[in-house]
């Protein structure tokens, strides 16, 4: 874990950190996803540490990334900090029960964010040959009015009911584009209202996450006291006892006493 010297120890002692940072894993060096808690956050103002690599103050930070979620940590505060890692650990790792449902937690919401992912690759792939479609038929709309164009130069003696039918067939072409067009905007529309309503969801679900892992939080604590009242009376019973067991060892040694003198 790195240290953070005091900015007022010498440039010798700087150089001592340098060396033991240079020599760390580069595994420790990887800040988790964190959440925003008005309780705790901002800079570390309690004492003068500074990050090593940055020498800036220290910040605060809730973390919100798989069994360490709602822990509370010290680490960089500047932008690129990521690369800093977890600088010191406020809160202890939580109870095996709780990191346990912890990682169910996150595993169900993944594995929820990849089906919409997979719902929206296909909905983007239909859209496209929707698209795809529009385009073919304009192109084929674009040859007819060129071939009716051509048909009307050369054809100037044709009859009524052949150009009604001729018009009939721009119109049919003119109204299934403008029906596809029109599928097209609905379904981009359903996208939108989709996407804002996944995004919802996922605000939700952190601030579900948050509100568990606190709730659980504190029945682990209610247990904690409960033990600690249960551990309290049994010690007493055990003083009664003793004093009790005392008081009968007496009693023994006077009647013994008694034996012996007559």
């Amino acid at each position: 874990m790195p240290s953070w010297p005091n900015s007022k120890e010498t440039s010798d002692d700087d150089d001592e950190f340098m060396s033991e940072f240079s020599s760390m894993q580069m595994e420790y060096f990887q800040t988790p996803e964190t959440v925003i808690d008005p309780s705790f956050c901002g800079l570390v103002i309690e004492s003068d540490r500074r990050c090593i690599l940055h020498r800036q103050r220290a910040g605060k930070f809730v973390a919100f990334e798989g069994t360490d979620t709602g822990r509370r940590f010290i680490g960089c505060a500047t932008e690129d900090g990521v690369n800093c890692g977890v600088l010191e650990w406020v809160d202890a790792p939580w109870p095996v029960i709780l990191q346990r449902c912890l990682t169910k937690l996150w595993d169900m919401y993944h594995e929820q964010n990849l089906g919409r992912a997979q719902d929206n690759e296909a909905h983007r792939t239909e859209v496209a040959k929707l698209h795809k479609e529009l385009d073919y038929l304009a192109n084929q709309y674009s040859q007819l009015v060129d071939d009716v164009s051509k048909l009307f130069d050369y054809q100037d003696g044709i009859k009524s009911h052949d150009m009604d039918c001729t018009s009939q067939a721009i119109n049919e072409l003119k109204e299934k584009k403008r029906r596809l067009e029109e599928q097209a905007k609905i379904e981009l529309q359903m996208e939108k209202l989709k996407l804002k309503k996944e995004q919802r969801c996922i605000l939700q679900s952190q601030a579900d996450i948050i509100q568990n892992t606190r709730k659980a939080m504190k029945e682990i604590e209610v247990d904690r006291d409960h033990l600690k009242e249960e551990k309290k009376k049994l010690e007493n019973v055990i003083a009664e006892l003793l004093k009790v067991g005392h008081g009968c060892k007496e009693k023994l040694d006077k009647i013994k006493e008694v034996v012996m003198e007559e």
